[in-house]
């Protein structure tokens, strides 16, 4: 199993540019990398990409002044299909196939921001499959982010059974998916059939999978690879010392590389 980069947790000592964290994660070894959408670096880190020949193996959606987007949102649906269309533009730049599109928090009536999710997704979707690409929905812990609306993965199933399209899957974040329900194994053979994406970092402090806590990643990666799910992994952790010296980790799960 292969592993990205996330560029919003790795590589970020000194406050390096989303370019500069490029080429230090391709410098490291990295053959992919994750990233938001890069607002003030849009020219820089797609040199860097070229650059490097580095994978982006996931871009999260431009959420502009949002807090953490848009598309939950009533009355927002022109700012999310904008923010939408700019993600692609920009992802079809990078060679990028997988969009993370954000519910965005509960701001009005809860009923109203799931009917706008589901329309926004369905209208995604439409232009996902026209780029061949990929959209995926993460469920977010509350205790990371109060009042986001996809907040648990029962939700986010029945958003992606009432959306019905191969082009919005569910993003499965091993550290919300612990903090939400845990049950791994269940969760793993619930889900297998719509995961578009993985992220991992190890319960409750966000640290690299070998760090002691709530989870035995040698057992997790079991059961990912068990699930048949072969794509990028992306490692969305917050590294304990600093991130190079953290991926030292890697050297103890045989199973996964860089």
């Amino acid at each position: 199993m292969k592993l990205a980069a996330n560029l919003n947790f790795l590589f970020t000592e000194g406050n390096n540019s989303i370019a500069e964290r490029i080429r230090m994660a391709h410098k490291a070894g990295f053959r992919a990398v994750e990233m938001n959408y890069p607002n003030s670096e849009l020219s820089a880190v797609a040199e860097a990409r070229v650059e490097t020949g580095i994978e982006v193996a996931l871009l999260t959606i431009n959420f502009g002044d949002s807090k953490i987007g848009t598309a939950s949102v009533p009355n927002a649906e022109e700012k999310f299909a904008t923010q939408l269309q700019e993600t692609i533009n920009f992802a079809k730049k990078l060679k990028c196939k997988n969009i993370h599109i954000m519910a965005g928090l509960i701001e009005a009536d809860e009923a109203a921001h799931l009917r706008t999710y589901v329309n926004n997704l369905k209208y995604a979707a439409r232009l996902l499959e026209a780029e061949n690409m990929l959209g995926v929905i993460e469920p977010i812990s509350a205790y990371a982010v109060p009042k986001y609306l996809n907040n648990n993965f029962e939700r986010a199933s029945s958003v992606i059974s009432a959306v019905n399209s191969k082009h919005i899957r569910l993003m499965i974040d091993i550290f919300h998916l612990q903090h939400i329900m845990g049950n791994v194994t269940n969760a793993f053979a619930d889900f297998k059939d719509i995961i578009g994406h993985i992220q991992i970092a190890q319960a409750p402090h966000r640290h690299e999978p070998d760090v002691a806590g709530e989870l035995d990643f040698s057992y997790v990666f079991g059961v990912i690879k068990s699930s048949g799910y072969s794509d990028w992994i992306g490692c969305e952790y917050k590294p304990k010392t600093n991130t190079l010296d953290g991926l030292k980790w890697i050297e103890k799960y045989p199973i996964v590389h860089l």
